[in-house]
């Protein structure tokens, strides 16, 4: 038993020395858990922030006025007070997403029950700016029209209803995208650096001098699981304390030990898929093509770009049997963002330790009739 541990260690050992030597693929985990967590998160976000809005105010009525002041910072920039001319003109210059027009008489015609319409050009080009800031824009001029029209409505209504945003008060969408793009680095990176150490070795002959050494391949298995895990759990708790937390300010509410903990246990479930890749690849480009599809999937069904009560149910049952990013993201959401504790998260430990086991189980298999 001693003799094996002390096997392992001198291959963990020797797969991080060859890691240190691979400076591609050192560039490629520095860059993925820094500057490409900050880019999904922040540079490439959707969320609706200084929208452009001009407004055509032809009323010039002290409800046109109240109209205008809704249309407040921090979703939308100060408006722009413009002709019909110059606002088309505008638009079709890609100056404003939003053209905001208030045809004369208007708040005439609704104090004299008269039908009145307030027209929205919107630029549909930017399609998600386009529709949040319109739905946006348009809860903002519809209570505008409440407070002004209907005063002291709210204060005799039965029932006030009260909306407070949990673990993310103002909506930010950089608090999520910065954290699920974390957690799919850390499956990416991992089934890549694990079935490529592997390749690595067949390409330039190195598994030749490992089999000859007094080695057995759990051992081999083993050392480039925890090689490769190790660099993977480091670079991930970085980027969490330091790009995430510090740069980007989002708060970490859970234990970061607990996080640890099922991370570490994560990447054994897809450092052995990684391998297991492996095992039925000669070379880089075969590997390459093979682990793209899976990742894939791993990605777009483990619930951090759709929620899984969203997919169908059959989908969702085969997800949480044969997927463990499913269960991991649930449980980086739990702990992150909501702070939940063991008690709370154990199921989803389990599930993704079950998977763990099973996935090392069929790889030791694998390689024990390749490598023997």
């Amino acid at each position: 038993m001693r003799r094996s541990m002390l096997n392992t260690l001198r291959l963990i050992v020797k797969e991080l020395r060859a890691l240190r030597g691979d400076k591609v693929m050192i560039v490629l985990i520095l860059y993925v858990f820094t500057l490409a967590v900050w880019l999904v998160s922040m540079a490439a976000s959707t969320e609706v922030h200084d929208l452009s809005v001009a407004v055509v105010n032809e009323d010039h009525s002290p409800l046109s006025e109240r109209l205008i002041d809704s249309i407040q910072e921090r979703l939308f920039a100060p408006p722009d007070l413009l002709s019909p001319d110059a606002a088309a003109r505008a638009q079709l210059g890609g100056a404003y997403v939003i053209v905001l027009t208030i045809p004369p008489r208007f708040e005439q015609d609704l104090r004299t029950g008269r039908e009145a319409t307030l027209l929205l050009s919107v630029d549909a080009t930017a399609v998600a700016f386009a529709g949040n800031g319109t739905t946006y824009l348009t809860m903002a001029l519809s209570q505008a029209l409440d407070d002004y029209l209907k005063p002291g409505m709210a204060d005799s209504a039965l029932v006030d209803v009260v909306f407070r945003n949990r673990y993310n008060p103002n909506l930010r969408a950089a608090w999520f995208t910065s954290v699920m793009q974390l957690m799919s680095n850390v499956t990416i990176l991992m089934l890549i650096l694990s079935g490529s150490s592997m390749i690595r070795e067949r390409e330039h002959g190195t598994i030749e001098h490992v089999l000859v050494m007094p080695v057995r391949p759990h051992e081999i298995v083993l050392s480039k699981i925890a090689a490769m895990g190790l660099v993977i759990l480091i670079a991930s708790v970085a980027s969490l304390l330091i790009v995430v937390q510090g740069a980007m300010g989002v708060p970490v509410a859970g234990s970061l030990w607990l996080y640890i903990l099922g991370a570490a246990v994560y990447v054994v479930a897809i450092g052995s898929l990684g391998l297991m890749l492996a095992s039925f690849t000669r070379n880089m480009g075969q590997f390459g093509l093979l682990v793209i599809p899976i990742i894939v999937i791993l990605y777009l069904l483990s619930g951090g770009v759709t929620p899984l009560e969203s997919m169908p149910d059959w989908l969702r049952i085969v997800m949480l049997w044969v997927n463990p990013s499913a269960h991991f993201v649930t449980f980086a959401q739990s702990v992150l963002y909501r702070g939940s504790g063991l008690s709370l998260v154990y199921p989803e430990l389990l599930a993704i330790g079950a998977m763990a086991a099973v996935a090392l189980t069929l790889v030791l298999s694998r390689f024990r009739k390749i490598l023997s």
